[in-house]
């Protein structure tokens, strides 16, 4: 099927480098991207304003997205270790049989 889709430039050439680094037809690696862009779940974003995530069917870990997020911002490795002991520990109270 035809389509006409107005893009912006930078992108356009982004994805025109990677067909002729390939050297595949720009078509191919446009559906070969929409396909993997529409395999993904679309990120859910918490409420309480955490980051945007999805959760690996693998693994069942939720996995923060944050490219082109507003106002998303790094994290600092304290800030996660901090954050994996609390949803830890909930975990743990809530394997006691004691819901937080």
């Amino acid at each position: 099927m035809k389509i006409t889709l107005d893009l912006p430039d930078p992108l356009m050439r982004r994805v025109k480098i990677r067909a002729a680094s390939e050297g595949r037809k720009l078509k191919d690696i446009v559906s070969e991207l929409l396909e993997r862009g529409l395999e993904n779940p679309p990120a859910k974003s918490p409420s309480g304003g955490g980051l945007p995530h999805v959760i690996d069917p693998r693994t069942g870990m939720a996995i923060a997205r944050t490219l082109g997020t507003p106002r998303a911002r790094k994290v600092r490795l304290a800030e996660s270790l901090a954050a994996m002991e609390q949803a830890n520990a909930e975990e743990s109270l809530s394997h006691a049989g004691n819901p937080r």
